[in-house]
């Protein structure tokens, strides 16, 4: 619960009822491709006005180094676990399952492919 109210804290009330309640609109009938696009964008918002200054183990720190080193997204780092929480606790707060499987039987997560979205928002890899 920590990392989602340091994410309220960061971002609003008023923008997280917002927040909240669009994926509650949107997201059951949603894909997790989808669903994770808005959840990333999400905590880019919360990036912009996050207290890049604070202390190591922060939500802010943890964005802002995800952001910077979007290596740390593909493995076990505390910046992606913190991330992790904190998606997992909004999916719970709108009403989602984080945790999935395919029509294959292959687990995956709302929370691992936002967190991806997230670290690879600027990769554009038909410009290089």
């Amino acid at each position: 619960m920590k990392m989602l109210n340091e994410f309220k804290k960061i971002i609003g009330n008023p923008s997280y009822s917002q927040f909240i309640n669009l994926l509650q609109v949107i997201g059951p009938d949603a894909r997790t491709h989808r669903i994770s696009v808005v959840i990333a964008a999400m905590l880019r918002f919360a990036l912009e006005k996050a207290d890049r200054e604070g202390e190591d183990e922060t939500l802010g720190m943890a964005l802002a180094a995800l952001d910077e080193e979007p290596y740390l997204a593909a493995g076990e780092s505390e910046e992606y676990e913190r991330l992790f929480e904190l998606v997992d606790e909004i999916c719970r707060e709108a009403g989602l399952h984080n945790l999935r499987q395919s029509a294959r039987g292959a687990s995956y997560s709302i929370a691992e492919n936002a967190i991806a979205e997230y670290a690879s928002w600027y990769n554009m890899p038909w410009e290089d």
